[in-house]
C-alpha cells in the first residue's frame, strides 16, 4: 500500500511538473527571444536558448525610446489607482454592507452593472467629458476616470458580509463612528483580502493600453505598454525587440508577486483570522 502510495505521489509530482514546464515555456521563450541575434530568432523549428547571447536589443530599446520614464509612469499611475479604488471602495462597501439608507440597494446594483458595460460602450463619453474639462493629454484626464470602479466595490462588500460584526460593535458601544470602526477594526484585520485585491488592481492598471493611448499623447507621459508600440512599423515586427520590452514590462508584477506571494497564498491572512 505504502509503495503504491508513493508511486502514485511521483507520478503526481511529474505531471504537475510537465503542465508547470508547458505554462512557463511562453515566458522562456520571451525572455529568452530578448537575447537572440534577429536572425536566430526567426529559424524554423525555434529553439528556446540562444546560441549566441546578445543585449544589442536592449540597447536598441533603450536608444528608441524613453523607457525608463515610461516605465516609471506605468508604476506609480498602476500603484496610484489600484490604492484609490481600495480606499474608496473599502469606503463604499463597508457604507452598502453596513449602513441603512434609502436607496442602498439600488445604488450597489448600479455599481455592478457598471461591471457588465464592455468599456467600448463608455470610451467616447468618458474622452468628450475629459476633452471638456480641458485634461486631454494630462496625468489627470488619465487617472481621474479610474479613481474607483465597480470591480472593487463589489469584491471588498461581499467579503465585508463574511466579516463578523461582533468585531465592531466593541467600538460603536464605546461611542465609535462606522469610519472609526472600519479603519481600526475592518481594514487591520483584511488585510490579506485588500493585499490580494491590490494586486489584481494593480495588474489591471498595468497592462491597460486603450486608455492611455486614447487621452495621451506626449512621449515624456506615455506609459509603458504605449511606448512599446512604437517599436513596432506598419510593415514588420521586430520580435527580438519586442521580446526584449515585453520582458521588461513583465519584470514589476513578476516582483510584485513575490512581495505579496505570502498574503496570496495563506488563506488565514486572506480571512484575517486564525482557526
Amino acid at each position: 500500500m505504502r509503495r503504491r502510495e508513493a508511486w502514485q505521489q511521483a507520478l503526481l509530482v511529474v505531471a504537475l511538473g510537465l503542465m508547470g514546464l508547458l505554462v512557463l515555456y511562453p515566458f522562456l521563450w520571451m525572455v529568452f527571444t530578448g537575447f537572440k541575434p534577429a536572425a536566430e530568432a526567426y529559424t524554423w523549428p525555434p529553439r528556446l536558448l540562444p546560441q549566441s547571447w546578445t543585449w544589442e536589443h536592449y540597447r536598441a530599446l533603450l536608444e528608441a525610446l524613453p523607457v525608463g520614464r515610461a516605465l516609471w509612469n506605468s508604476l506609480w499611475t498602476s500603484a496610484f489607482l489600484a490604492t484609490s479604488n481600495l480606499l474608496l471602495g473599502a469606503l463604499a462597501a463597508y457604507a452598502f454592507s453596513r449602513l441603512s439608507f434609502r436607496g442602498r440597494e439600488v445604488f450597489f446594483g448600479l455599481h455592478v452593472l457598471s461591471m457588465l458595460l464592455p468599456w467600448q460602450i463608455t470610451l467616447i463619453p468618458t474622452f468628450l467629458l475629459v476633452r471638456a474639462m480641458g485634461l486631454v493629454d494630462s496625468f489627470l484626464g488619465l487617472l481621474l476616470p479610474s479613481l474607483t470602479s465597480g470591480y472593487g466595490v463589489y469584491v471588498l462588500g461581499q467579503y465585508l458580509k463574511t466579516f463578523p460584526k461582533s468585531l465592531e460593535e466593541s467600538v460603536l458601544v464605546d461611542g465609535g463612528t462606522p469610519l472609526t470602526a472600519l479603519v481600526r477594526v475592518v481594514l487591520p484585520l483584511s488585510r490579506g483580502a485588500l493585499g490580494v485585491l491590490w494586486v489584481l488592481l494593480f495588474l489591471a492598471y498595468w497592462q491597460s493600453f486603450i486608455w492611455p493611448s486614447v487621452v495621451l499623447s506626449s512621449p515624456e507621459k506615455m506609459v509603458l505598454p504605449v511606448a512599446l508600440l512604437a517599436v513596432q512599423n506598419h510593415y514588420a515586427v521586430n520580435i527580438p525587440l519586442l521580446m526584449a520590452g515585453t520582458t521588461l514590462m513583465a519584470l514589476p508584477p513578476v516582483l510584485i508577486y513575490l512581495v505579496f506571494q505570502r498574503w496570496l497564498r495563506n488563506p488565514e491572512l486572506f480571512s484575517g483570522f486564525k482557526g
